[in-house]
This record gives structure tokens, sequence and C-alpha cells, in this order.
């Protein structure tokens, strides 16, 4: 990497820095994941972008593959009740309606690739068997996730796919599933560590 280049990718990290410590004064960031986060960043090979702990989410639209069509009802980034869900359904006319529940997710921008390949190998091996790198351009994204993951119709085309009755059900899965996520953060921290990716 040529020294121009490097100095344009400490810029950048630089200015991605700032504006983290700005949206975590700001209440931004998802609690459960700055501590990871920062780990992160004190390496000089890396910085983070948009990143979450994991969260379970109410959304309206024809699949929940319509990125940009949907409207978010509701989101947590911590287990739920059976109430949640009921004051969010009774609450929205929505022809269509899905509860999801996403796995933790963490954007990482890396210096070259060498540390890119060593921070990919480390994330899988530690359970995030879904990572991969999303960007080769101006920037070297890797995308580390994991696999835990729901997608259910809650409702469809104004009719209760799911009864209320049995939200107690879907709500233990979800919360299940979001806390097993959770739980890989800690091991994904040891595994850097004792890698000395970071």
């Amino acid at each position: 990497m040529t020294a121009p280049r490097e100095e344009k990718w400490d810029a950048l990290r630089r200015k991605a820095l700032a504006q983290l410590e700005n949206h975590k004064l700001e209440g931004r960031v998802d609690a459960d994941i700055v501590w990871l986060l920062d780990l992160i960043n004190s390496s000089p090979n890396y910085y983070t972008t948009s990143s979450c702990s994991g969260r379970i989410q109410v959304v309206a639209g024809r699949h929940p593959g319509e990125k940009g069509k949907l409207r978010v009802l509701a989101k947590w980034h911590r287990t739920i009740t059976p109430e949640d869900l009921w004051v969010v359904m009774d609450a929205t006319d929505e022809d269509s309606v899905w509860l999801s529940v996403h796995p933790p997710i963490i954007h990482v921008v890396a210096r070259d690739m060498n540390s890119a390949r060593r921070l990919l190998v480390t994330a899988r091996n530690s359970g995030f068997k879904h990572s991969g790198i999303q960007g080769l351009g101006r920037r070297i994204v890797i995308e580390v996730m994991s696999m835990e993951k729901i997608e259910a119709p809650l409702r469809l085309g104004g009719v209760e796919v799911i009864a209320p009755e049995k939200y107690p059900l879907l709500v233990s899965a979800a919360n299940e599933l979001l806390l097993r996520g959770k739980s890989r953060l800690n091991r994904l921290a040891e595994a850097f560590t004792r890698s000395g990716t970071v």
C-alpha cells in the first residue's frame, strides 16, 4: 500500500471513530455492543461502521426482504414479552406484518487484505459462520455475522397467520435465538484477543 493511500485510510479511520464517539454521546449506538466495538477499534488495522448486537423487530411489508419498502413498527435489542407483541399488533392495521430476529452483525473496515483475512478467519472460527468480505472497492469491508435468524409472518393480506394466543411460543423462540446470538459476542472478543487480531 502506498504512503498516500495509508494516509487516506488513517484519515477515514479517524473520521469514523470520531463519528462513533458522537453517536455514543447521542445514544445512537446499541449499548450491548459498545464494548466490542471499542475492542476492535483499539487495533490500528481496523475500524467499525454500522453494527448491532442482535435485535427483534416487527415490520410491515409484503415480505421481509423488501429493503426500502418495509416499515419498522417496533424494534428491541432486548428480549420481549408476548404483551410487547400484542401492543404492536393491536396498534397497526397494516395488511402484512412480520416478526424477525436478526443476529449480531458488525461491519469492519480493514487496512489491507491480510488484516481482512485474519479477522474473517477468526470470526468464522468463533461461530460467526455467515461472515464474509462485503466490499473490495475504496474500502475493504468485512461483515461479521452469526446465524441466529427468524422471519415469521404474523399477518398476511389482512389475515392473522399466528393467533395471539400463540404469541408466547413465538416470543420464547425469538428470545432464545436473540440471547444465543448475543452470547457469541464474548466468544468473538476472546477469539480476537487470543489470535492477536485486535
